[in-house]
């Protein structure tokens, strides 16, 4: 290695980049350096005279090969050169460097042997071009001092050409022609591949492409600003990263997860690069877990690429011009060429038909439909002139190895799976001459991930009752529903499984690959899916697991009509999100279907304008979303809509208000939160809609004339809205003028929100004179960070003696202080004040408060509620409101002091009140600082017959062992009891939408 490396690069260079005191300083150590290495050292008179020519001869003529190299480099760190030191061992590692020998002999066989393209390499490069030099340019540098090493994410959907990419990038490092200067080392990862590894140490993973003739992999990881990490697939990996559970020991055994966030997260190697591939399904994923990733995105083959293409894959000029004008007269399938993958499909497929002297032809309703014809094309060449029984013989063992390697994460296999799964070699043979398989040494693999993916769900179908048990390995229908349409289900692969199983539910299909194969298939799939989905719309909405959108998306893949809608129809609550064309068409033609939904959660990014970057026309984008506004009034029980955080154009407005507005709609609830256009046909949706009780605006930023026009809308005689949620709305002092007026005009309201709204005491002033009008009938009024003060609850004070609707006041995170309570008190004391609920969370106050409330709860027996979390009351302020809690007159039942700065010496005051008060059933006592003495107080009393307390809030884990086990004991003895973390959480009526 040292010989070669000092012929050619020449020690007399690095010997010159030395200083004066440098260069000498080497030479004196240079004296008793060998002596470590126990070999002799040159004489002194020689080094004392020696140029920097004469030293670096004398080197090698005294300490040839490996050993100048050793001491040399012990040297240039002695005399604090670290950089020539690691110059030399980056121009050591890149001329002797056996990994990257391999990764060269290994990359080149992949992509002779594993790539579908079957075109020129300078077609390829000519056709990435752009996208090749982007992402060489992106690594050209390395990161200034103090810079953060570079993430880029190579984006786009599967069959782009994503891995070919990456692939061909590797190809080029290791052969000298990319990075040379930048990169010492490039790790390829595969995220299918990392699957079937639960447990490893990042040297472990990194050690199975790792020569034994290379140096330690430690040694190599010390430099890491010089490793650059390829993830490809991220889209694949089966478990979840986080940031929870990080590790930053390299050879540290850990769940594969861990190993991999640590890596992305830069918590691993920080200084190291990453280049992560990422389909559309894991790009959100993949942006939470890398610090300011720069993005790259293939954008597929253009219109004069996918001709060329054509004529490289077809020799014969006639074949060429047929085949080409046949995908190009076909819209949809001359669009879905910008895959690469589906340009290889669909010449292969045309290809097989030509040999055949078959009529060139592909279907193209789904994807499911262009595999059908790829698979179909080579099978009628594989099984021709087989008898039925054996050709289904054959195909069933090729698709029993599919689904094999799909269930336990295999997609390289040896001869002895193939035979297992009763694939023959002669039968291999023939697979591989149909293209079908590929052999790369002693292992097998389908010509590409889809294909074995599709061969996986068509073994569903292939399946019949005397076939017996399946392998215990792969999982039933219901099984593999559950993985494709499940929020943390399965990889892609199993997502893609799922979706070509729905999309085979279709008889067209069926019709299809049974005319091809020359034997009927499974009619009860389809049933079996059904059943599953059926199973899926029973759980609870709020706790279940499902992907609504993959449903959506595996639904359209079916192109069936009937069974579309009696899927939807299960559903009553639906949710989807609307990012892009796809997702447009694919919810239009669910939604258009669906009759029975109740509850409809919808999200559409900037999808509905004329500027969107896609391939649907934009008339075609708005009939699509007419459709999904059709929903409003086919459905039989229509009640909840949620537009948050949507983006509308002009256009797509109207379609929507337009829709809200017809008689025969019958929604109750409706929860917007985006620009509302010109408005006028909002207000008349809002007129129009006679069932509207529910309009929930928060987040939405109204001017003064939207908020006037919103008023005069709903002071309209026709206007039914009772509940009125103007949260985050921008509606400042002045537009409480407007506000106020609805609360005289419109009997029908019940409940206003204006929480984080600059109301002020000015805008708390108009509102409290429109409470002390006699037409007034609100009784939930709520403030929450209204930026008000004391002054304002003089007006407060002044309105709850006159009005007698009122029973909700929340004025939390307002700057009340004591004096202010004391203002409120004032009218609270008094009998007659019905106010049901007061809530006073977060306003500072302190102790002094709580003697003026302790004589409302004694005097005011209509207030039932008095949450004062997150305020300073301390044990001094608990003592008084303990006292009150104990008066035979008290009628409280639901107290907060969370984040109240308790101790236990309030605890014989609380265990006291729990034991004597008779109303008192809702307690919050977390976030306070009790010991174990304190709790053991509240639990005797807690246990005490006369306790009636039913909820108490505490979060158990927070306290020792000792003093759970006695949380514990107290449940078990007082089973009507229940103790838990945040009681109140949901009951919080400030929170948007969530009356919903």
């Amino acid at each position: 290695m040292a010989e070669s490396f000092f012929s050619e690069f020449g020690l007399l260079w690095y010997l010159g980049e030395l200083r004066k005191e440098e260069f000498w300083k080497f030479k004196e150590l240079l004296k008793e350096e060998p002596l470590k290495f126990q070999l002799k050292p040159i004489p002194w008179p020689e080094l004392k005279k020696a140029s920097r020519e004469d030293l670096a001869a004398l080197l090698d003529q005294h300490y040839p090969g490996k050993w100048a190299w050793e001491i040399t480099l012990s040297l240039f760190l002695q005399v604090h050169r670290r950089d020539l030191w690691a110059r030399a061992q980056d121009e050591i590692r890149n001329k002797f460097n056996p990994y990257k020998s391999h990764m060269k002999e290994k990359f080149r066989l992949i992509w002779d042997n594993e790539t579908c393209l079957q075109v020129p390499d300078d077609f390829y490069t000519e056709t990435t071009k752009t996208e090749y030099e982007e992402l060489c340019a992106a690594y050209a540098a390395r990161p200034a001092a103090g810079d953060p090493s570079l993430s880029v994410v190579l984006g786009g959907p599967e069959g782009i050409g994503k891995t070919t990419l990456l692939r061909r990038v590797m190809l080029e490092w290791a052969e000298g022609h990319l990075w040379e200067d930048r990169f010492t080392f490039i790790f390829f990862l595969a995220g299918c591949e990392m699957n079937s590894t639960p447990e490893t140490s990042l040297v472990e993973l990194l050690s199975r492409d790792w020569p034994e003739a290379s140096e330690p992999i430690e040694a190599i990881l010390s430099r890491a600003e010089r490793i650059l990490f390829i993830v490809d697939g991220f889209e694949e990996l089966k478990f979840t990263l986080d940031a929870g559970d990080l590790c930053d020991d390299p050879g540290r055994r850990r769940p594969t997860a861990v190993i991999l966030s640590s890596l992305l997260l830069k918590h691993l190697l920080p200084e190291s690069s990453l280049l992560v591939s990422v389909g559309e399904p894991g790009s959100r994923r993949v942006a939470c877990l890398l610090q300011h990733p720069r993005s790259i995105t293939l954008p597929g083959l253009s219109e004069r690429d996918r001709e060329l293409y054509f004529s490289h894959f077809f020799l014969g000029k006639g074949i060429v011009s047929t085949a080409f004008r046949l995908v190009r007269d076909d819209t949809a399938l001359f669009i879905l060429c910008r895959y690469p993958l589906t340009c290889w499909l669909i010449c292969t497929c045309l290809k097989w038909q030509q040999e055949r002297g078959d009529a060139l032809g592909v279907v193209c309703g789904s994807a499911t439909n262009l595999y059908a014809s790829f698979v179909t094309s080579v099978c009628k060449s594989g099984l021709q002139g087989c008898p039925p029984r054996q050709g289904r013989a054959r195909l069933r063992s090729l698709c029993a190895l599919a689904v094999e390697g799909i269930w336990t994460d295999t997609f390289a296999f040896q001869a002895g799976d193939l035979r297992r799964n009763g694939v023959s070699e002669s039968e291999a043979t023939r697979w591989l001459d149909m293209r079908l398989l590929r052999r790369n040494g002693d292992q097998f693999t389908f010509c590409h991930a889809c294909v074995q993916e599709f061969c996986a769900a068509v073994w569903y179908l292939l399946r019949r009752p005397q076939d017996g048990s399946p392998p215990p390995a792969v999982g039933t229908v219901t099984q593999l529903v559950m993985a494709s349409v499940m929020t943390k289900g399965g990889p892609t692969y199993m997502q893609q499984v799922g979706t070509f199983l729905f999309g085979l539910c279709s008889e067209d299909t069926a019709r299809l690959l049974e005319a091809a194969f020359g034997f009927p298939l499974s009619k009860k799939v389809k049933q079996e899916v059904a059943r599953c989905l059926w199973g899926f719309s029973r759980r609870d909405p709020n706790t279940s697991v499902l992907n609504f959108q993959e449903v959506l998306n595996n639904l359209f893949e079916t192109q069936d009509k009937a069974f579309t809608a009696q899927v939807m129809n299960f559903f009553h609550n639906v949710n989807i999100y609307i990012g892009n064309a796809d997702d447009l068409s694919v919810s239009s033609f669910c939604l258009s279907h669906c009759q029975n939904v109740q509850k409809l959660h919808l999200c559409v990014e900037n999808v509905l304008s004329e500027n969107s970057e896609d391939a649907l026309d934009y008339n075609q984008k708005l009939a699509y979303w007419r459709d999904i506004c059709s929903v409003f009034t086919t459905s039989r029980d229509f009640q909840t809509l949620d537009l948050y955080n949507c983006s509308f154009d002009e256009a797509s407005h109207a379609i929507l208000w337009k829709a809200l507005a017809q008689p025969t709609c019958k929604l109750q609830k409706l929860v917007f939160a985006s620009d509302l256009g010109n408005g006028i046909d909002f207000f008349k949706a809002i007129l129009h809609s006679a069932h509207l009780t529910f309009l929930n605006l928060h987040g939405t930023n109204l001017s003064q004339e939207e908020v006037r026009q919103l008023c005069e809308t709903l002071k309209h005689p026709m206007c039914n809205i009772q509940q009125l949620m103007l949260g985050k709305c921008d509606i400042t002092e002045e537009a409480c003028e407007d506000v106020a007026s609805i609360l005289i005009c419109n009997q029908k309201l019940k409940l206003l929100s204006l929480v984080e709204n600059p109301v002020k005491n000015r805008g708390a002033m108009l509102l409290c004179e429109a409470l002390q009008h006699p037409g007034c009938s609100l009784e939930i009024l709520l403030l929450q960070y209204g930026c008000l003060t004391s002054v304002a609850c003089d007006y407060i004070s002044q309105a709850l003696l006159c009005n007698k609707s009122l029973s909700v006041l929340d004025l939390g995170s307002n700057f009340l202080e004591d004096g202010g309570v004391a203002s409120l008190c004032i009218a609270l004391k008094q009998p007659s004040c019905s106010l049901q609920q007061l809530w006073l969370v977060g306003c500072y106050l302190t102790p002094a408060c709580c003697e003026d409330l302790s004589a409302v709860i004694i005097k005011n027996e209509n207030l039932k509620t008095l949450k004062l979390g997150n305020n300073k009351i301390q044990d001094a302020g608990v003592q008084r409101l303990c006292e009150a809690l104990k008066h035979p007159n008290c009628k409280l039942q639901n107290l907060g002091l969370e984040i109240c700065q308790l101790t236990s010496a309030c605890c014989e005051d609380l265990a006291s009140a729990l034991i004597v008060c008779k109303s008192l059933r809702g307690l919050n006592l977390d976030w306070n600082s009790f010991d174990h003495d304190g709790m053991i107080m509240l639990c005797d009393a807690l246990c005490h017959p006369d306790c009636v307390l039913q909820l108490l809030g505490l979060e158990k884990s927070a306290f020792d062992e000792e003093t759970q086990l006695l949380l514990k004991s107290v449940e078990e003895k007082k089973p009507h009891l229940t103790i838990v973390h945040q009681p109140w959480k949901r009951d919080e009526l400030s929170m948007k939408g969530s009356l919903i």
